[in-house]
């Protein structure tokens, strides 16, 4: 009957282990070791009860011992690093050392009286065990165990301490289980039993690994996402479980919002009045699990902030918690005011603030160009560059293209309309603007709206301005920048001249600036290879007499890159 539940021990936990691995797509090679030395244990007790001769018996009693010495090892870790404790190097080896040397005694068990003076094998009921005297040198094995406990409790005592940022439960209820492990095997060695409780004590633990490793590393993610913000000035984060329990939060949120430096690891934020609880943890609680609905702006102080709500998913766990992204909007809020409060002063002081009106609309203009740079991590600085790179082509074009209607007034409205011309990237979203790579289909078709958009955008900004032409070609600028000579561009799919004038030039601008500056998906070309490419493509995706004047440009573009 013993070894029946010995052997059931051990087939439990293989399937345990088998599930722990199939579970997690990530792995963690500490976790994977102490569920594999368990099972290893488990076989052994099993082993030894169904031995039938004494060299077999005292194999199986070595196989136990390797999940024996290196366990309890391998537990201490684990708790180190739900205590978010590095264990000192020096100590790290001076414990695998000492559990080596055990484990090294123990392989002389029937060759030398070290460990075991001597061993014979002994039935009971319905199975096997040994009969042990003990050698002098067998001490150090319970004396390890006693040091493993006392190092537990020091854990214990740390995370009780420090509370507020550390799991205290996760850490005890592990703590606990090395403690009943312990003791089991110390109540066994004083007592003499032949039938162990230990593959018990062992089952228990790889439970208890599997429910702390998910959320040892929601622990571990949560760090690396703070690690990955540390420099980023505008960027907070805070991490609750799926049960809404505060795990974590940067630095930065900490600054913004004091009042999470009370929260508690691993608990539920009580309700209260504030501020953040109505507007963050409510939003959190009562949110519905769809993205759109997991968005809104709040303000700390003078500050505004974006705040997104994504569910994290671990392994094959779908919902292993939440992650909530704060991100500064302060910049675009003021200006969306500004365009409010202009837009009401607008209408009852059209008359006599035209200048003053004109004025704020230019600066809005550059501040929106601003703003759409900060979104996009993939042209910083472009929007300058381009419009710097459009009053170096305006001055050759004004002496080179008089007969095609290029007369100096269009050439100075193009200059001035020239940093409106990516204005509708502020209507696209950040998942898809501030994308790294490649885009999808789907992506890019987004990304393909901000022409239409920002042709929208500049009328409305411009509404009132007398110029009509000057509003007509910066409405041009920002909506036909994108086309092509061929008639393969967009959005329109115009061709040739049907093509507006003024965005064919800008198109040449903004072709060259990407070309020629680094994005974070390429290396910037040389101007050779730019003015190639820009002169391969005449009569395909450029106007080919406007084109002939841009190449005409390459002293001057190439100085006016080398003093940015």
């Amino acid at each position: 009957m013993v070894t029946w539940f010995y052997f059931a021990v051990f087939v439990l936990s293989l399937v345990m282990t088998g599930s722990f691995l199939y579970r997690n797509k990530k792995t963690d090679t500490v976790f994977i070791l102490f569920s594999i030395l368990v099972t290893i244990n488990c076989l052994g007790r099993y082993m030894l009860a169904a031995s039938q001769t004494l060299e077999m018996a005292l194999w199986a009693n070595k196989f136990l011992y390797v999940g024996g010495c290196f366990a309890p090892l391998l537990l201490t870790f684990i708790v180190a690093r739900l205590c978010s404790i590095k264990i000192p190097k020096v100590l790290g080896v001076i414990l695998t050392l000492y559990s080596t040397v055990v484990m090294a005694l123990v392989m002389t068990i029937g060759h030398c009286g070290l460990y075991y003076k001597s061993a014979t094998l002994a039935q009971g009921d319905g199975f096997n065990y040994l009969v042990k005297d003990y050698g002098p040198l067998h001490i150090l094995y319970p004396i390890m165990m006693i040091l493993y406990g006392v190092i537990l409790v020091f854990f214990v005592v740390y995370a009780l301490r420090h509370k507020q940022s550390i799991s205290v439960r996760a850490v005890t209820s592990t703590s606990i289980l090395g403690f009943g492990i312990i003791t089991l095997y110390l109540v066994e060695r004083l007592t003499g039993s032949n039938i162990s409780l230990l593959s018990i004590g062992y089952l228990f633990a790889i439970l208890i690994m599997i429910r702390h490793f998910e959320r040892l590393n929601m622990y571990d993610m949560s760090a690396n996402i703070v690690s990955s913000v540390e420099k980023m000035k505008e960027y907070g984060y805070m991490v609750f479980d799926e049960k809404l329990r505060f795990v974590s939060a940067n630095d930065y949120i900490r600054e913004v919002f004091p009042e999470v430096n009370a929260w508690t690891v691993d608990r539920e934020v009580e309700p209260s009045d504030s501020y953040l609880y109505g507007e963050v943890v409510r939003f959190l609680i009562d949110w519905d699990g769809n993205e759109k609905d997991g968005r809104k702006t709040i303000k700390a102080g003078e500050r505004y902030f974006e705040l997104n709500i994504r569910s994290i998913s671990y392994g094959r766990k779908e919902n292993a918690g939440f992650l909530l992204e704060f991100i500064d909007r302060t910049l675009e809020q003021k200006y969306y005011n500004t365009i409010e409060d202009y837009n009401a002063d607008l209408e009852k002081q059209v008359a006599e603030k035209t200048a003053h009106i004109l004025h704020i609309k230019d600066m809005m203009v550059l501040g929106m160009a601003d703003m759409v740079e900060s979104r996009d991590n993939n042209t910083g600085g472009h929007i300058k560059r381009t419009s710097e790179v459009i009053r170096v082509f305006a001055h050759r074009l004004s002496g080179s293209c008089g007969w095609l209607g290029i007369d100096e007034l269009l050439l100075r409205r193009i200059e001035k309309a020239a940093p409106m011309h990516d204005l509708g990237k502020i209507a696209i979203s950040d998942a898809v603007l501030r994308k790294p790579g490649k885009y999808t289909e789907e992506e890019f078709d987004e990304m393909k709206r901000h022409s239409a958009e920002g042709a929208k955008i500049v009328e409305s900004i411009l509404r009132g301005v007398e110029d009509d032409e000057f509003v007509e070609i910066a409405k041009n600028v920002a909506h036909y920048h994108h086309e092509k000579w061929n008639g393969k561009g967009y959005p329109e799919g115009l061709s040739k001249t049907d093509i507006p004038v003024e965005a064919r030039i800008m198109a040449l601008a903004d072709v060259f600036d990407a070309l020629v500056s680094k994005r974070c998906y390429k290396e910037a070309f040389t101007y050779d290879k730019a003015f190639e490419i820009i002169e391969e493509s005449l009569g395909e995706h450029f106007d080919p007499e406007i084109g002939k004047v841009f190449l005409e440009c390459r002293d001057e573009l190439e100085a006016l890159y080398n003093s940015f």
